[in-house]
C-alpha cells in the first residue's frame, strides 16, 4: 500500500504525487503491500513460463515482486508506472487463462477451479487491468457456493484494494481473518486500508499484531513506521524503521528505509543511517530554525513554517493587513488532498492561530489564506 517517501503520509493509489506534501513520486520507490509489479519485458517472459508452469508460482512470483515495488503511481486502472509502454500479455499466457476459464465453467460447482481462475486473472490484471472483471466475476461465484472461501474473500479484498474501494477491501478481509485467523500479510493490507480511510490508531493495532506473528515482516514494519509518522509520534516512527531496516530483504528496501529516516530526522541528504538511527536524537525540521516568535505576525509565520509536510513548502507569507495573511506554498497541491489529511492540516492551523491571538490579546477577527504560490489561486481559507 502507498506512502509518501517525501512525508510519510498516505498517498492515494492512482496518484502521481502526494497529494499531502506534493512530491513528485515516480521519482520514488516505497515499499507498501500490494504494490504494482514494476514490470519489463524480461519479467514478462518469466510471467508467461511460470503461468504455463502453474498457478503456484505465479502467486509466489506476485508476492516476492510486490515487497519492492514502486508506489501506486498510475493515472488509469491499470499498475503501471505512468508512460511505461502498454504491456500486452502474450498469446500463450492469454490461451492458458482462457483454458483455466473453459475448465472452471465446465466444473460449475468446483470451488477449487473457480478459486484458480480468480487468481491467474487477479495476476493477470497486473498487467491488464481488463482481467479484475473476470477475476471479480470468478471470485463472485465461488462466494455463492462457499460465503466462507478465504481465497475468494482475500482475492475481492485484493481487488477492491487495487481499485481503491476501501470500506469494501476492510469487510472483506476482516470476515477472512474470522475464518484463516492470523494471516500477517492480510493483517498489513486490512491495516492499511484503514490507514487510507484515516484510521491511523486500528492500522496501527494491526500492523502490531502482523509482526508479532512474523518477527522479520519488513513491510509490517515499514507500513507501521509510516503511520506512527502520519500520527507525528516521531520515535516510535523511528524505531519501527530501525526494525524495518534490520529485516530488508534487499538494497533497495534498505535505501527506501534510510531515505525515510533521513527525512524524518530533518536531513535533506546525507549519508545513509544505520539501523542505531532509531535511538538518535529528536528531528532537527529545518522549519525549527525559525526565531521564537515575539509578535502575533512572528507567530503565525513560525505556525505555518513548523507545520509538518507543509512548513518546508511555504515560499513566503504576506500580509495584506494586519487581519490578514497570505501563506504562498511551493508544490502543494492541496486541492487533491484527501479529505481526513486536509481536515488535520486545517485543525492544526486553527489551533495554532488561537493559540496566537490568546498570546498576544488579538480579539479581532482574522483570516489566513493558503495559496498557490505559482499562481496565486486560494486553496484554502482558515478564519478565526
Amino acid at each position: 500500500m502507498n506512502f509518501c517517501p517525501e512525508c510519510g503520509a498516505p498517498v492515494q493509489p492512482a496518484g502521481k504525487f502526494c497529494v499531502a506534501c506534493g512530491q513528485n513520486l515516480s521519482r520514488w520507490s516505497v515499499a507498501p503491500e500490494r504494490a504494482p509489479i514494476r514490470v519489463s519485458k524480461l519479467f514478462v517472459a518469466l510471467f508467461v513460463v511460470i503461468v504455463v508452469a502453474g498457478l503456484g508460482m505465479v502467486g509466489f512470483l506476485a508476492h516476492q515482486q510486490k515487497t519492492i515495488q514502486a508506489s501506486r503511481e498510475a493515472a488509469a486502472p491499470t499498475n503501471l508506472p505512468p508512460g511505461h509502454p502498454k504491456i500486452e500479455l502474450p498469446k500463450v499466457a492469454r490461451d492458458f487463462i482462457n483454458g483455466v476459464q473453459a475448465d472452471a465453467k465446465a466444473k460449475p460447482k468446483d470451488v477449487a477451479a473457480w478459486d484458480k481462475l480468480g487468481a491467474v486473472s487477479l495476476r493477470a490484471a497486473q498487467f491488464d487491468p481488463s482481467y479484475y472483471q473476470l477475476a471479480t466475476q470468478a471470485f463472485a461465484h465461488v462466494l455463492q457456493l462457499d460465503p466462507n472461501d478465504p481465497p475468494a474473500l482475500r482475492g475481492i479484498g485484493d481487488i477492491d484494494y487495487d481499485r481503491q474501494q476501501y470500506d469494501e477491501a476492510i469487510a472483506a478481509y476482516e470476515h477472512y481473518l474470522k475464518i484463516a485467523p492470523g494471516d500477517p500479510q492480510v493483517l498489513v493490507d486490512l491495516g492499511t486500508m484503514y490507514l487510507y480511510t484515516g484510521n491511523a490508531d486500528q492500522a496501527l493495532h494491526l500492523y502490531h499484531q502482523a509482526v508479532a506473528i512474523k518477527p522479520n515482516f519488513f513491510e509490517g514494519y515499514y507500513n507501521m513506521a509510516v503511520a506512527y509518522a502520519a500520527q507525528n509520534d516521531n520515535d516510535h516512527a523511528r524505531a519501527a524503521f530501525a526494525q524495518a531496516l534490520k529485516q530488508a530483504p534487499d538494497a533497495d528496501s534498505r535505501e527506501r528505509v534510510n531515505e525515510m529516516l533521513a527525512k524524518l530526522n530533518g536531513a535533506a541528504s546525507g549519508p545513509p543511517m544505520e539501523s542505531a538511527a532509531a535511538d538518535s536524537a529528536p528531528p532537527a525540521a529545518a522549519a525549527a530554525a525559525v526565531a521564537p516568535a515575539t509578535t502575533f505576525k512572528g507567530q503565525i509565520e513560525a505556525l505555518v513554517r513548523n507545520l509538518p509536510v507543509a512548513g518546508p513548502k511555504v515560499s513566503s507569507v504576506r500580509w495584506p493587513s494586519a487581519d490578514k495573511a497570505v501563506v504562498l506554498m511551493d508544490n502543494f497541491p492541496m486541492d487533491a488532498m484527501p479529505p481526513f489529511i486536509k481536515q488535520r492540516f486545517v485543525s492544526d492551523l486553527s489551533t495554532g492561530i488561537d493559540q496566537a491571538k490568546h498570546t498576544y490579546h488579538v480579539t479581532a477577527p482574522f483570516q489566513l489564506d493558503i495559496a498557490d504560490a505559482a499562481s496565486g489561486h486560494v486553496m484554502e481559507t482558515v478564519s478565526r
